[in-house]
């Protein structure tokens, strides 16, 4: 629990001021005027690897409690179309912004993985869910392009571990109320990180029937994006888009690993409060 606690502070007091920003608000905790809720149907993997695509609905909102945002999903760009920049998704608050830059903290649920009734699978030990705290960077290049760097770690000490990821955006506006989000990122995970979402331990494979691996730090991925987003009016707001994943050495190597390259889409539709 101390170790958590540990990290906790390194990754949100100790890179910023996050203690000083909700202090601000002790005082006064209330909603804002600003709020999103919609949904949107969803065709992906449930973990990146799996062959199968699952068809789901999925909740999308977003709102603000004093200076901490929430939001799920594309929320915060859906929020913003006709309006200006989006937030980050999870639990957020910004912690500096300049002209050009902005730094942001914030906490998202990561969810784990079940192998219970996996016919290849069950007996290796569940990926257990867990917090993850983010800091990320962002910088505007000009009118339309933009790059991010953000690290992100298990706050709970799930033998989460810790997770780099870059990316590159370009944003093509189709009219004052329309854009096209184009995107690529990449990511880096720990050993610690790539070993409980890719590897298998010497006597877990012995129980499955499978060699042991034991990927190391390395990079996990690489990821492509093509997102449609449409303010219908000053309330309604429809999107969808595209993304394509592939993952690359050490992930790619897993024996976890069906199918190395992934796709998944999703069309939705929202309503947000009026300014």
């Amino acid at each position: 629990m101390r170790k958590a606690i540990k990290m906790a502070g390194w990754c949100l007091a100790g890179c910023g001021v996050v203690a000083p920003a909700l202090a601000e608000q002790a005082a006064v905790v209330e909603f804002g005027k600003d709020y999103l809720i919609g949904a949107a149907l969803t065709s992906s993997t449930a973990h990146m690897g799996q062959t199968e695509n699952n068809l789901r609905l999925k909740p999308v909102f977003a709102f603000q409690l004093g200076r901490l945002r929430v939001s799920r999903s594309r929320a915060n760009v859906i929020m913003s179309a006709g309006r200006g920049e989006g937030v980050e998704t999870g639990v957020s608050t910004e912690l500096l912004s300049r002209q050009n830059w902005s730094l942001s903290a914030s906490l998202r649920l990561d969810n784990g993985r079940s192998f219970e009734g996996d016919p290849r699978w069950e007996g290796l030990p569940d990926i257990q869910d867990t917090v993850r705290g983010r800091v990320s960077a962002r910088r505007s290049l000009g009118a339309r392009w933009s790059t991010s760097v953000s690290f992100d770690h298990d706050l709970l000490d799930k033998d989460g571990g810790g997770r780099l990821l870059a990316g590159l955006g370009y944003r093509l506006p189709q009219s004052d109320r329309a854009h096209w989000d184009f995107s690529a990122s990449g990511s880096w995970g720990s050993s610690r990180y790539m070993q409980t979402h890719y590897g298998i331990s010497s006597p877990s494979a012995a129980l499955v029937g499978s060699r042991a691996y034991t990927p190391g730090s390395g990079p996990e991925s690489l990821q492509l994006g093509i997102d449609y987003t449409h303010a219908l009016g000053e309330n309604w707001v429809a999107f969808g888009g595209v993304g394509f994943s592939r993952l690359v050495r050490p992930a790619a190597a897993s024996p976890l690993i069906d199918r190395k390259s992934t796709y998944g889409m999703s069309v939705g539709l929202a309503w947000r409060s009026s300014r």
